[in-house]
C-alpha cells in the first residue's frame, strides 16, 4: 500500500493520546474504520486487512474441521423466525422491506434450518456441517462503534446431526474450531456455558462491553467484569429437518449453530495488542509486515531505491506499507510504521540511495545495514 494514494490521509498518522482512547474510538482515530452513518461502519483499507484476515483464519480453520462454505441471501421471509418462536425476541430490531414479510437478515439459523428443509437428507450423509461468512442487520437502538453496530460481519455455522450424541460431537467439534481461531488471533477468551452446556459464550473483557462476567475459584460466571461474546454456540435439539432412516419412517434431525463476530473479534484483538508503540498484531492479523519510509519522495535516487525494495517486497507476497508522503517527517513516518506493529522498516534516505544499501530497523529498536536484493528481504520476512 502506498499511502500517497490513499483516501483519508489525515489518519494515517499516530492518533492523538492514543493510550488513553477507548478501543472503539481508537478504531475510527487510526483509520481503520468511518461511520458515514450511525450504526453502519464503512471499513477502510486498513480495517478492511484486518477483517480478511480473521476471515481467512475462521475459514480454514472451519474447513479443515469438515465444515463446508455456502452463502446464504441478505434477505429472508420473517416467517422462519416466526415458526420457531424467536421472532418475538428481536422486538423491533428487524430492517423490514416494503412492509413486507421480507427482511434484511438478523440472524442465519432458521434460514439454515430452512434451507435444509428443502434437501432430501439420509442418515449416511449426516453429520452436515456448513458454514458461511456475511453481512447482519439488526436496528440496535443506541449503536456504539463496531462493537454494537446496526450492519455487522458474523460467521455463521450449522450442523444438522443424527441424534444428540452426534449433536454433541459437533459442538466439540466447534470447540475445536474456536480453539485453533483464538490461538492463531492470540487472543484471551472466556469460555461460559449455560442449560447443561447446550448454550455455550465465548467472552473477551473489554472496557465497552455489554456482558457482566465474575470471577469464581473454579469458573467465569454472568455479572461483574465486563465483557463481550466473540463466538457462541446453541444446540436447537430435535427441531431440524427431517432425515430418512433406512425402512423407518422420516426422523427430525438435530440442529446445532454456532458462529463468531468478525467485528468484535478485530476489536479484541486490538483491546488486548496494544502495547507502547501501538498494536502489536499477532502475525496472522497484521495489516502489514513491513514498512518502507522514505524520506524524500522528491528525491529522484532514494525513490527509485525505495520502488525497487517495494517491488521486491510485493514479489515475494509480503505486504508492505510504502511510506511515500512528502510532507511527514521521518520520525512521524517510522512511529506510524510502530503503531501499525509493524515488525521492521526499511529506511531509505541520502546514505541510503548513495550507497545503494538501506537501513534496516526492527520494532524493538534492533538495526542493521542490509543490501536490499529480493533474497535478503525473503529472509528477513521469513
Amino acid at each position: 500500500m502506498k499511502i500517497s494514494h490513499q483516501l483519508f490521509q489525515q489518519h494515517f498518522q499516530v492518533p492523538k493520546d492514543w493510550p488513553s482512547l477507548p478501543t472503539y474510538k481508537l478504531f475510527e482515530e487510526a483509520g481503520l474504520v468511518t461511520f458515514l452513518q450511525a450504526g453502519f461502519p464503512t471499513f477502510l483499507p486498513v480495517g478492511q486487512r484486518l477483517v480478511n484476515g480473521v476471515n481467512s483464519v475462521i475459514r480454514e480453520e472451519a474447513v479443515r474441521a469438515g465444515f463446508e462454505e455456502v452463502y446464504l441471501p441478505l434477505v429472508q421471509d420473517g416467517a422462519f423466525l416466526e415458526k420457531t418462536g424467536r421472532a418475538d425476541q428481536f422486538g423491533e430490531e428487524f430492517f423490514r422491506i416494503f412492509n413486507s414479510r421480507l427482511i434484511l437478515t438478523p440472524t442465519n439459523e432458521e434460514a439454515f434450518i430452512h434451507l435444509s428443509s428443502h434437501a432430501s437428507i439420509s442418515y449416511r450423509q449426516l453429520p452436515i456441517r456448513l458454514f458461511q461468512i456475511a453481512d447482519k442487520f439488526r436496528n440496535i437502538k443506541k449503536p456504539k462503534g463496531v462493537l454494537r453496530s446496526k450492519e455487522f460481519l458474523m460467521c455463521d455455522m450449522v450442523s444438522i446431526d443424527m441424534d444428540e450424541r452426534m449433536l454433541r460431537e459437533s459442538a466439540a467439534t466447534f470447540e475445536r474450531v474456536v480453539e485453533a481461531v483464538f490461538r492463531r488471533l492470540e487472543m484471551h477468551v472466556v469460555r461460559v456455558d449455560k442449560d447443561d452446556g447446550r448454550y455455550v459464550d465465548f467472552l473477551v473483557e473489554c472496557q465497552e462491553g455489554n456482558v457482566k462476567i465474575a470471577r469464581d475459584p473454579d469458573r467465569y460466571q454472568q455479572g461483574g467484569t465486563p465483557a463481550s461474546s466473540v463466538a457462541m454456540y446453541f444446540l436447537f435439539g430435535h427441531h431440524g429437518p427431517e432425515f430418512h432412516g433406512g425402512e423407518n419412517s422420516p426422523i427430525a434431525s438435530h440442529i446445532g449453530t454456532y458462529g463468531f463476530g468478525i467485528q468484535r473479534c478485530i476489536h479484541a484483538v486490538i483491546e488486548q495488542h496494544r502495547d507502547n508503540l501501538g498494536i502489536a498484531f499477532p502475525k496472522s492479523l497484521r495489516p502489514f509486515d513491513s514498512s518502507i519510509v522514505l524520506f524524500d519522495p522528491a528525491n529522484v535516487k532514494q525513490r527509485e531505491l525505495a520502488e525497487r525494495c517495494y517491488g521486491y517486497l510485493l514479489a515475494s507476497g509480503a505486504k508492505p506499507l510504502f511510506d511515500d508522503r512528502p510532507d511527514k517527517m521521518l520520525k512521524e513516518k517510522a512511529g506510524l510504521a510502530d503503531f501499525f506493529g509493524i515488525p521492521f522498516k526499511l529506511i531509505v534516505g541520502d546514505r541510503e540511495a548513495d550507497s545503494g544499501m538501506v537501513t534496516l530497523k526492527w520494532r524493538n529498536g534492533k538495526q542493521e545495514w542490509i543490501s536490499p536484493d529480493s533474497d535478503t528481504l525473503a529472509r528477513i520476512l521469513a
